[in-house]
Parts: C-alpha cells; sequence; structure tokens
C-alpha cells in the first residue's frame, strides 16, 4: 500500500523542479499516513495495510539514507525487519497487526527520519527510491547502494 509519487522518473536531464523538494503538503500527507501507521500498530490494527504501510516506509527511509538523507544502516534495516516479520506473522496468526511496545520507539523515530526525508530530499531522489521500492515489491532482490570510491 505504498504512496506512489505523482511523477515518473525520464532519462532526460533533471529539470529545476526535480532538483527542490516536492510540495510540502505533499510531503506532510504521506509523513502523516506513516504516523498514523504507527499509532495504529501501537494499538493494534485488524488491517495489515498500517503494517505494510511501515514495512515500505523503512525500505523507503534506507534507500534515501543510501543516497546521503540521513543515517539508516544496514544493520538497522535487518533489525527492525526481523521486527516486522514477527509482527506479520503474529498477524497473520491472530488477525491483530501489533507493534511490541519495545519496537514502538524505534519505529517512530524511522516514520520521523522518513518525515525529515520527504521535506528536504529533491523530486528526484524520492522518485529513484519510489522506483526502486516498486522494483523490490516485484520480487528485485534488496542489495545496498555501492558507495563511489573517492
Amino acid at each position: 500500500m505504498s504512496h506512489a509519487l505523482p511523477f515518473k522518473r525520464s532519462r532526460t536531464p533533471l529539470t529545476k523542479a526535480q532538483l527542490l523538494p516536492i510540495p510540502r503538503a505533499t510531503a506532510n500527507e504521506l509523513a502523516l499516513h506513516a504516523h498514523l501507521a504507527i499509532k495504529a500498530l501501537r494499538a493494534g490494527s485488524v488491517d495489515i495495510a498500517p503494517a505494510q504501510l511501515i514495512a515500505e516506509t523503512m525500505l523507503l527511509v534506507r534507500f534515501l539514507a543510501e543516497t546521503g538523507h540521513g543515517e539508516f544502516s544496514h544493520e538497522a534495516l535487518i533489525d527492525a525487519n526481523r521486527v516486522m516479520a514477527a509482527v506479520f506473522d503474529a498477524g497473520q496468526a491472530s488477525s491483530m497487526w501489533r507493534l511490541p511496545a519495545d519496537d514502538v520507539d524505534e519505529f517512530a523515530a524511522i516514520v520521523s527520519l522518513y518525515d525529515r526525508q520527504l521535506q528536504r530530499a529533491s523530486l528526484a531522489a524520492l522518485t529513484v527510491a519510489y522506483e526502486r521500492l516498486d522494483r523490490f515489491k516485484a520480487g528485485e532482490v534488496y542489495q545496498p547502494l555501492q558507495r563511489r570510491r573517492a
């Protein structure tokens, strides 16, 4: 249930709009959905959608961090993925998707980082991250971006 950006990346040179952050209202709306998903998972949700949104958000945060927008290590992604896998397993068994109380602060921090990334990252960077998420959801194996050598 990703909230796709209303823009697609092309192979032409980047425009001024692509070099700027997305409109604040769009960034706020995307971030609000993630914050509400954390709130729903804290209370327990009878719907899987909040868990799916948080799983997508943590991947987007990592993709954007890999391009220099914040700090979210590969190890932090693995830890968050482990927690979310347990949330999905428990949710499938009980029809209640709930984030363990011990992990709420960690995921709230991930969503807060996503919020900051949405406010600062360029449209082009966000578009690439969302396209990468789409490819991952289609079955592409996750691999961290290779760091460029100086």
